[in-house]
Protein backbone atom coordinates (compact mmCIF):
# COMPACT_ATOMS: atom_id res chain seq x y z
CA UNK A 1 0.00 0.00 0.00
CA UNK A 2 3.04 2.32 -1.21
CA UNK A 3 2.08 6.11 -2.22
CA UNK A 4 1.84 7.29 -5.69
CA UNK A 5 2.39 10.26 -7.34
CA UNK A 6 1.87 11.69 -10.97
CA UNK A 7 5.15 12.49 -12.92
CA UNK A 8 5.03 15.40 -15.74
CA UNK A 9 5.11 12.88 -18.46
CA UNK A 10 1.07 11.88 -17.27
CA UNK A 11 -0.42 15.04 -18.00
CA UNK A 12 0.14 18.21 -19.64
CA UNK A 13 -2.52 20.70 -18.81
CA UNK A 14 -3.59 23.89 -17.02
CA UNK A 15 -6.14 26.28 -16.12
CA UNK A 16 -6.17 29.53 -18.41
CA UNK A 17 -4.53 32.30 -16.72
CA UNK A 18 -4.59 34.97 -19.62
CA UNK A 19 -3.85 34.63 -22.94
CA UNK A 20 -0.01 35.19 -23.20
CA UNK A 21 0.66 32.49 -20.49
CA UNK A 22 -1.61 29.73 -22.56
CA UNK A 23 0.27 30.55 -25.17
CA UNK A 24 3.48 30.30 -23.54
CA UNK A 25 2.47 27.17 -21.60
CA UNK A 26 1.63 25.30 -25.08
CA UNK A 27 4.74 25.85 -26.68
CA UNK A 28 6.73 24.91 -23.65
CA UNK A 29 4.58 21.69 -23.99
CA UNK A 30 5.52 21.07 -27.98
CA UNK A 31 9.31 22.04 -27.52
CA UNK A 32 8.84 19.05 -24.47
CA UNK A 33 7.21 16.91 -26.69
CA UNK A 34 10.06 17.39 -28.93
CA UNK A 35 12.56 16.36 -26.14
CA UNK A 36 14.16 20.33 -26.11
CA UNK A 37 13.84 20.49 -22.35
CA UNK A 38 15.71 23.61 -21.20
CA UNK A 39 13.84 25.83 -24.29
CA UNK A 40 10.54 23.98 -22.45
CA UNK A 41 11.47 24.91 -18.96
CA UNK A 42 12.39 28.21 -19.62
CA UNK A 43 9.21 28.79 -21.17
CA UNK A 44 6.93 26.77 -18.45
CA UNK A 45 9.32 29.13 -15.63
CA UNK A 46 7.88 32.43 -17.74
CA UNK A 47 4.55 30.88 -17.61
CA UNK A 48 4.42 30.02 -13.35
CA UNK A 49 5.60 33.41 -13.09
CA UNK A 50 2.45 34.87 -14.91
CA UNK A 51 0.25 32.45 -12.37
CA UNK A 52 -0.08 29.41 -14.89
CA UNK A 53 -1.25 26.55 -12.51
CA UNK A 54 -0.22 23.79 -15.15
CA UNK A 55 3.22 25.44 -15.77
CA UNK A 56 3.72 25.77 -11.93
CA UNK A 57 2.81 22.06 -11.05
CA UNK A 58 5.27 21.00 -14.20
CA UNK A 59 8.46 23.47 -12.75
CA UNK A 60 7.31 21.23 -9.37
CA UNK A 61 8.03 17.88 -10.95
CA UNK A 62 11.47 19.30 -13.55
CA UNK A 63 12.90 20.52 -9.84
CA UNK A 64 11.27 17.36 -8.15
CA UNK A 65 13.08 14.76 -10.70
CA UNK A 66 15.84 16.68 -12.08
CA UNK A 67 14.43 17.26 -15.33
CA UNK A 68 16.57 19.93 -16.83
CA UNK A 69 17.48 21.58 -14.13
CA UNK A 70 19.01 20.32 -10.43
CA UNK A 71 17.00 18.75 -7.78
CA UNK A 72 15.73 21.23 -5.38
CA UNK A 73 13.00 19.37 -3.42
CA UNK A 74 12.15 22.60 -1.41
CA UNK A 75 11.60 24.36 -5.33
CA UNK A 76 9.53 21.68 -6.18
CA UNK A 77 7.09 22.13 -3.18
CA UNK A 78 6.73 26.31 -3.41
CA UNK A 79 5.36 25.55 -6.78
CA UNK A 80 3.78 22.63 -6.10
CA UNK A 81 1.64 24.76 -3.54
CA UNK A 82 1.62 28.00 -5.98
CA UNK A 83 -0.39 25.57 -8.40
CA UNK A 84 -1.99 23.35 -5.35
CA UNK A 85 -4.17 27.03 -4.46
CA UNK A 86 -4.96 27.48 -8.00
CA UNK A 87 -6.90 24.06 -7.68
CA UNK A 88 -4.47 22.09 -9.56
CA UNK A 89 -5.21 18.20 -8.76
CA UNK A 90 -2.25 16.80 -9.60
CA UNK A 91 -0.20 19.66 -7.69
CA UNK A 92 -2.35 18.62 -4.89
CA UNK A 93 -2.29 15.04 -4.97
CA UNK A 94 2.01 15.42 -5.44
CA UNK A 95 2.38 18.25 -2.26
CA UNK A 96 0.32 15.57 -0.35
CA UNK A 97 2.98 12.95 -0.98
CA UNK A 98 5.84 15.21 -0.52
CA UNK A 99 4.25 15.98 3.32
CA UNK A 100 4.03 12.03 3.42
CA UNK A 101 7.27 11.20 2.51
CA UNK A 102 9.28 14.61 3.57
CA UNK A 103 10.28 15.59 0.46
CA UNK A 104 11.67 19.01 0.61
CA UNK A 105 9.36 19.83 3.93
CA UNK A 106 9.32 18.43 7.05
CA UNK A 107 6.97 15.16 7.04
CA UNK A 108 3.28 16.33 8.21
CA UNK A 109 0.70 13.39 7.69
CA UNK A 110 -1.99 15.81 8.31
CA UNK A 111 -1.08 18.08 5.62
CA UNK A 112 -0.40 15.50 3.40
CA UNK A 113 -4.15 14.20 3.79
CA UNK A 114 -5.47 17.71 3.40
CA UNK A 115 -3.64 17.57 -0.29
CA UNK A 116 -4.60 14.76 -0.41
CA UNK A 117 -8.39 14.93 -0.31
CA UNK A 118 -8.66 18.25 -2.05
CA UNK A 119 -7.18 15.87 -5.14
CA UNK A 120 -9.57 12.97 -4.54
CA UNK A 121 -12.51 15.26 -4.26
CA UNK A 122 -11.46 16.19 -8.12
CA UNK A 123 -11.63 12.82 -9.02
CA UNK A 124 -7.98 12.09 -8.75
CA UNK A 125 -7.57 8.70 -9.27
CA UNK A 126 -3.76 8.73 -7.30
CA UNK A 127 -4.93 10.36 -4.94
CA UNK A 128 -7.79 8.25 -3.78
CA UNK A 129 -6.07 5.48 -3.70
CA UNK A 130 -3.43 7.12 -1.40
CA UNK A 131 -6.64 8.48 0.99
CA UNK A 132 -7.56 5.27 1.09
CA UNK A 133 -3.90 3.69 2.19
CA UNK A 134 -3.98 6.55 5.01
CA UNK A 135 -7.42 5.52 6.25
CA UNK A 136 -6.33 2.16 6.12
CA UNK A 137 -3.21 2.40 8.04
CA UNK A 138 -4.23 5.64 10.10
CA UNK A 139 -1.93 8.30 8.80
CA UNK A 140 -2.69 11.39 9.39
CA UNK A 141 -6.07 10.11 10.35
CA UNK A 142 -8.00 7.98 12.66
CA UNK A 143 -8.07 3.90 11.47
CA UNK A 144 -11.20 3.81 9.05
CA UNK A 145 -11.15 0.94 6.99
CA UNK A 146 -14.74 1.68 5.31
CA UNK A 147 -13.56 4.85 4.45
CA UNK A 148 -10.32 3.29 2.91
CA UNK A 149 -12.65 1.08 0.80
CA UNK A 150 -14.66 4.52 0.08
CA UNK A 151 -11.88 5.71 -1.71
CA UNK A 152 -10.30 2.61 -2.88
CA UNK A 153 -13.56 1.90 -4.79
CA UNK A 154 -13.29 5.05 -6.33
CA UNK A 155 -9.81 4.55 -7.21
CA UNK A 156 -10.94 1.33 -8.66
CA UNK A 157 -13.89 1.87 -10.84
CA UNK A 158 -11.22 4.42 -12.55
CA UNK A 159 -8.92 1.48 -13.82
CA UNK A 160 -6.30 1.52 -10.69
CA UNK A 161 -4.67 -1.55 -10.50
CA UNK A 162 -3.24 -0.77 -7.06
CA UNK A 163 -6.53 0.60 -5.74
CA UNK A 164 -8.48 -2.84 -7.15
CA UNK A 165 -5.76 -4.98 -5.72
CA UNK A 166 -6.04 -3.70 -2.05
CA UNK A 167 -9.74 -4.17 -2.37
CA UNK A 168 -9.10 -8.00 -3.29
CA UNK A 169 -7.57 -7.69 0.08
CA UNK A 170 -10.23 -6.17 1.90
CA UNK A 171 -12.75 -8.58 0.57
CA UNK A 172 -10.26 -11.92 1.09
CA UNK A 173 -9.94 -10.81 4.82
CA UNK A 174 -12.68 -8.88 6.03
CA UNK A 175 -11.48 -5.49 6.57
CA UNK A 176 -14.03 -2.65 5.87
CA UNK A 177 -16.07 -4.72 4.11
CA UNK A 178 -17.66 -8.34 4.66
CA UNK A 179 -15.44 -11.21 3.30
CA UNK A 180 -16.19 -11.94 0.11
CA UNK A 181 -14.22 -14.57 -1.74
CA UNK A 182 -15.62 -14.07 -5.32
CA UNK A 183 -15.79 -10.64 -5.08
CA UNK A 184 -11.78 -10.71 -4.27
CA UNK A 185 -11.10 -12.90 -6.76
CA UNK A 186 -12.54 -10.60 -9.39
CA UNK A 187 -10.92 -7.13 -8.44
CA UNK A 188 -7.51 -9.43 -8.22
CA UNK A 189 -8.33 -10.60 -11.71
CA UNK A 190 -9.01 -7.02 -12.60
CA UNK A 191 -5.83 -5.45 -11.25
CA UNK A 192 -3.75 -8.69 -12.70
CA UNK A 193 -5.07 -7.35 -16.48
CA UNK A 194 -3.23 -4.53 -15.60
CA UNK A 195 -0.31 -6.21 -14.72
CA UNK A 196 -0.35 -5.96 -11.37
CA UNK A 197 2.23 -8.72 -9.82
CA UNK A 198 1.06 -9.24 -6.10
CA UNK A 199 -2.54 -9.49 -7.48
CA UNK A 200 -1.87 -11.87 -10.46
CA UNK A 201 0.29 -14.08 -7.84
CA UNK A 202 -3.05 -13.84 -5.63
CA UNK A 203 -5.30 -14.88 -8.55
CA UNK A 204 -3.20 -17.68 -9.10
CA UNK A 205 -3.71 -18.53 -5.36
CA UNK A 206 -7.45 -18.10 -5.85
CA UNK A 207 -7.43 -20.40 -8.32
CA UNK A 208 -5.17 -23.50 -7.12
CA UNK A 209 -7.28 -23.27 -3.68
CA UNK A 210 -10.92 -22.48 -4.87
CA UNK A 211 -10.79 -19.10 -3.50
CA UNK A 212 -14.22 -17.49 -5.21
CA UNK A 213 -13.75 -19.26 -8.32
CA UNK A 214 -13.56 -23.33 -9.27
CA UNK A 215 -10.06 -24.78 -8.59
CA UNK A 216 -8.31 -24.93 -11.73
CA UNK A 217 -4.42 -25.65 -11.85
CA UNK A 218 -3.47 -24.85 -14.81
CA UNK A 219 -4.35 -21.68 -14.50
CA UNK A 220 -2.79 -21.09 -11.51
CA UNK A 221 0.30 -22.09 -12.82
CA UNK A 222 -0.57 -19.90 -15.59
CA UNK A 223 -0.80 -16.64 -13.17
CA UNK A 224 1.87 -17.80 -10.83
CA UNK A 225 4.43 -17.56 -14.28
CA UNK A 226 2.64 -14.18 -15.03
CA UNK A 227 3.60 -12.75 -11.67
CA UNK A 228 7.30 -14.36 -11.60
CA UNK A 229 7.77 -12.92 -14.89
CA UNK A 230 7.37 -9.57 -12.75
CA UNK A 231 9.74 -10.58 -10.39
CA UNK A 232 7.12 -11.44 -7.40
CA UNK A 233 9.53 -13.41 -5.15
CA UNK A 234 5.96 -15.37 -3.94
CA UNK A 235 4.79 -16.02 -6.85
CA UNK A 236 8.29 -18.03 -7.32
CA UNK A 237 7.65 -19.33 -4.01
CA UNK A 238 4.43 -20.87 -4.79
CA UNK A 239 5.62 -22.16 -8.35
CA UNK A 240 8.74 -24.01 -6.06
CA UNK A 241 6.10 -25.61 -4.09
CA UNK A 242 4.06 -26.75 -6.89
CA UNK A 243 6.84 -28.45 -8.46
CA UNK A 244 8.19 -29.42 -4.99
CA UNK A 245 4.55 -31.32 -4.09
CA UNK A 246 3.79 -32.16 -8.21
CA UNK A 247 0.79 -30.12 -8.09
CA UNK A 248 -0.53 -29.03 -11.26
CA UNK A 249 3.07 -30.06 -12.38
CA UNK A 250 5.28 -32.79 -13.21
CA UNK A 251 7.04 -32.97 -9.91
CA UNK A 252 10.67 -31.75 -9.66
CA UNK A 253 12.33 -30.79 -6.77
CA UNK A 254 15.20 -29.56 -8.35
CA UNK A 255 12.92 -27.44 -10.14
CA UNK A 256 11.46 -26.49 -7.12
CA UNK A 257 15.02 -25.48 -5.72
CA UNK A 258 15.34 -23.21 -8.60
CA UNK A 259 12.09 -21.36 -8.20
CA UNK A 260 12.72 -21.20 -4.26
CA UNK A 261 16.17 -19.86 -5.31
CA UNK A 262 15.04 -17.08 -7.70
CA UNK A 263 12.09 -15.63 -4.79
CA UNK A 264 14.87 -16.43 -2.34
CA UNK A 265 16.85 -13.50 -3.91
CA UNK A 266 14.00 -11.05 -4.32
CA UNK A 267 13.61 -11.12 -0.62
CA UNK A 268 10.50 -13.63 -0.82
CA UNK A 269 10.78 -14.80 3.38
CA UNK A 270 8.39 -17.74 2.22
CA UNK A 271 11.28 -18.72 -0.43
CA UNK A 272 14.08 -18.38 1.90
CA UNK A 273 12.55 -20.48 4.55
CA UNK A 274 11.72 -23.09 2.23
CA UNK A 275 15.09 -23.20 0.15
CA UNK A 276 16.32 -23.32 3.92
CA UNK A 277 14.40 -26.78 4.49
CA UNK A 278 15.93 -28.12 1.12
CA UNK A 279 19.17 -27.93 2.01
CA UNK A 280 18.48 -29.28 5.54
CA UNK A 281 16.83 -32.11 4.06
CA UNK A 282 18.09 -32.63 0.88
CA UNK A 283 15.61 -32.07 -1.22
CA UNK A 284 16.68 -31.41 -4.88
CA UNK A 285 20.05 -30.69 -3.48
CA UNK A 286 22.61 -31.98 -1.20
CA UNK A 287 22.37 -31.65 2.60
CA UNK A 288 24.19 -28.78 3.26
CA UNK A 289 23.62 -26.96 6.55
CA UNK A 290 25.39 -24.33 6.55
CA UNK A 291 23.34 -23.19 3.57
CA UNK A 292 20.09 -23.75 5.86
CA UNK A 293 21.41 -21.96 8.65
CA UNK A 294 22.17 -18.89 5.75
CA UNK A 295 18.51 -18.93 4.40
CA UNK A 296 16.18 -19.54 7.61
CA UNK A 297 18.71 -16.60 9.01
CA UNK A 298 16.92 -14.35 6.00
CA UNK A 299 13.89 -15.61 6.44
CA UNK A 300 13.88 -15.39 9.99
CA UNK A 301 14.96 -11.63 9.96
CA UNK A 302 11.87 -11.10 8.15
CA UNK A 303 9.52 -12.72 10.92
CA UNK A 304 9.08 -15.99 9.63
CA UNK A 305 8.33 -18.22 12.73
CA UNK A 306 8.99 -21.54 10.88
CA UNK A 307 12.03 -20.09 9.94
CA UNK A 308 12.79 -18.62 13.41
CA UNK A 309 12.14 -21.86 15.23
CA UNK A 310 14.21 -24.12 12.27
CA UNK A 311 17.36 -21.54 13.07
CA UNK A 312 17.15 -22.13 16.83
CA UNK A 313 17.00 -25.83 16.32
CA UNK A 314 20.07 -25.51 14.17
CA UNK A 315 21.43 -23.27 16.40
CA UNK A 316 21.10 -24.79 19.46
CA UNK A 317 22.40 -28.39 18.17
CA UNK A 318 25.22 -27.04 16.21
CA UNK A 319 23.82 -28.01 12.66
CA UNK A 320 25.47 -25.78 10.05
CA UNK A 321 26.50 -23.06 12.98
CA UNK A 322 28.38 -22.97 16.32
CA UNK A 323 26.44 -24.24 18.81
CA UNK A 324 24.95 -20.62 20.48
CA UNK A 325 22.60 -21.89 23.46
CA UNK A 326 21.53 -18.16 23.90
CA UNK A 327 20.90 -17.28 20.43
CA UNK A 328 18.82 -20.28 20.14
CA UNK A 329 16.52 -19.43 23.11
CA UNK A 330 16.47 -15.60 21.42
CA UNK A 331 14.65 -17.35 17.98
CA UNK A 332 12.68 -19.61 19.88
CA UNK A 333 11.71 -16.46 21.80
CA UNK A 334 10.90 -14.91 18.09
CA UNK A 335 8.85 -17.70 17.22
CA UNK A 336 6.77 -18.69 20.42
CA UNK A 337 5.85 -14.75 20.77
CA UNK A 338 3.84 -15.21 17.27
CA UNK A 339 2.09 -18.58 18.84
CA UNK A 340 4.31 -21.20 17.45
CA UNK A 341 3.25 -24.40 19.21
CA UNK A 342 6.42 -25.64 18.87
CA UNK A 343 8.40 -22.83 19.52
CA UNK A 344 6.09 -22.51 22.75
CA UNK A 345 7.10 -25.80 23.79
CA UNK A 346 11.44 -25.29 23.38
CA UNK A 347 10.82 -22.03 25.38
CA UNK A 348 9.31 -24.10 28.24
CA UNK A 349 11.95 -26.34 28.11
CA UNK A 350 14.81 -23.25 27.76
CA UNK A 351 13.40 -21.71 30.58
CA UNK A 352 13.19 -25.45 32.83
CA UNK A 353 16.75 -26.26 32.30
CA UNK A 354 18.08 -22.50 32.00
CA UNK A 355 19.43 -23.01 28.17
CA UNK A 356 20.24 -19.71 27.04
CA UNK A 357 17.94 -17.96 29.53
CA UNK A 358 17.69 -18.01 33.21
CA UNK A 359 16.16 -21.17 35.25
CA UNK A 360 12.71 -19.80 36.05
CA UNK A 361 10.10 -23.05 36.61
CA UNK A 362 6.91 -20.61 36.37
CA UNK A 363 7.48 -19.22 33.24
CA UNK A 364 8.40 -22.67 32.04
CA UNK A 365 4.72 -23.68 33.02
CA UNK A 366 3.65 -20.85 31.50
CA UNK A 367 5.34 -21.58 28.06
CA UNK A 368 3.94 -25.35 28.39
CA UNK A 369 0.24 -24.10 28.84
CA UNK A 370 0.35 -21.76 26.10
CA UNK A 371 1.83 -24.93 23.52
CA UNK A 372 -0.69 -27.40 25.47
CA UNK A 373 -3.62 -25.41 24.73
CA UNK A 374 -2.79 -25.66 20.93
CA UNK A 375 -2.37 -29.21 21.09
CA UNK A 376 1.29 -30.01 20.95
CA UNK A 377 0.96 -33.16 22.73
CA UNK A 378 4.82 -33.09 24.21
CA UNK A 379 3.35 -29.94 25.78
CA UNK A 380 0.55 -31.49 27.24
CA UNK A 381 2.36 -34.01 29.02
CA UNK A 382 5.14 -31.37 30.47
CA UNK A 383 2.09 -29.53 31.44
CA UNK A 384 0.97 -32.62 33.79
CA UNK A 385 4.59 -33.41 34.71
CA UNK A 386 4.46 -29.94 36.19
CA UNK A 387 1.10 -30.44 37.88
CA UNK A 388 2.33 -33.70 39.30
CA UNK A 389 5.55 -32.50 41.03
CA UNK A 390 4.29 -28.73 41.33
CA UNK A 391 6.92 -27.42 38.88
CA UNK A 392 6.11 -23.66 38.61
CA UNK A 393 2.49 -24.22 39.86
CA UNK A 394 0.96 -25.87 42.68
CA UNK A 395 0.53 -29.74 42.46
CA UNK A 396 -2.96 -30.97 41.48
CA UNK A 397 -3.21 -34.42 40.27
CA UNK A 398 -6.81 -34.02 38.89
CA UNK A 399 -4.90 -31.44 36.87
CA UNK A 400 -1.71 -33.50 36.11
CA UNK A 401 -4.01 -36.85 35.40
CA UNK A 402 -6.36 -34.20 32.54
CA UNK A 403 -3.33 -33.43 30.90
CA UNK A 404 -1.21 -36.22 30.82
CA UNK A 405 -4.75 -37.96 29.27
CA UNK A 406 -4.85 -35.23 26.59
CA UNK A 407 -1.18 -35.98 25.20
CA UNK A 408 -1.84 -39.78 25.95
CA UNK A 409 -4.93 -39.48 23.54
CA UNK A 410 -2.67 -38.38 20.97
CA UNK A 411 -0.11 -41.65 21.13
CA UNK A 412 2.27 -39.88 23.56
CA UNK A 413 3.87 -43.12 25.11
CA UNK A 414 5.45 -40.92 27.61
CA UNK A 415 2.10 -39.71 29.36
CA UNK A 416 0.34 -43.18 28.52
CA UNK A 417 2.94 -44.37 31.47
CA UNK A 418 1.92 -41.56 33.91
CA UNK A 419 -1.24 -42.22 33.37
CA UNK A 420 -0.87 -46.04 35.17
CA UNK A 421 0.84 -44.69 37.81
CA UNK A 422 -1.36 -42.25 38.68
CA UNK A 423 -3.88 -44.86 38.83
Amino acid sequence: MAYTKKLIDNVIKGAENGVKAEKIFAEANRLYAENEYVQAIELWKQAAEQGHAGAQYNMGVCYEEGIGVDIDNELAVEYYLKAAEQGNADAQLNLGVCYAAGIGVDVDNELSVKYLSKAAEQGDADAQYNLGVCYAKGIGVDIDNELAVEYYLKAAKQGHAKAQYNLGICYAEGIGVEANDTEAFNYYKSAAKLNHAEAQCNLGYCYEFGKGVACDMRKAINWYKKSAENDNGTAYCNLGVCYEEGTGVKKNTRKAVEMYKKGAELGDAGAQYNLGVCYAEGIGVDVDNELAVEYFSKAAEQGDADAQYNLAQHLSKGLGVEKDEEAAAYWFLQAAEQGDADAQYKMGVCCLEGSGVEEDCEAAFEWFNLAAEQGDSDSQFALGACYQDGIGVEVDLTEAREWYERAAEQGHKAAKKELKKLK
